[in-house]
């Protein structure tokens, strides 16, 4: 069982943290906010949820590969944070934020 423990706490401390929440924030922001109708207007495209998050978190994840300078061994790390995210933000984090802020409560 300690052995199970410390392969989750390294690969937990192995993620890049930094990119996930920003990640988060970033996709929330931009999916929450009238960026999607300005995204409409300008493309006159309508994307799902799911595919602006996973638009958002690839184009975030390319931009942090250059701007931080990351060697090719990084990338796994980095592939690893973006899933990890993904669920972290669709499993936890949306279904909090949605009762937290829920304007009705239900009956």
């Amino acid at each position: 069982m300690i052995e199970i423990l410390q392969h989750i706490s390294n690969y937990l401390n192995s993620l890049d943290w930094s990119y996930i929440l920003t990640f988060i924030v970033i996709a929330y922001g931009l999916n929450h906010y009238r960026a999607t109708d300005f995204f409409y207007e300008v493309f006159k495209l309508k994307i799902a949820t799911r595919y602006r998050v996973f638009i958002i978190g690839l184009v975030y994840g390319i931009a942090l590969y250059f701007i931080r300078g990351y060697q090719l061994k990084m990338i796994e790390y980095l592939l690893q944070s973006f899933a990890f995210a993904l669920v972290f933000h669709k499993l936890l984090l949306e279904k909090f934020l949605n009762r937290l802020f829920q304007s009705k409560p239900k009956a």
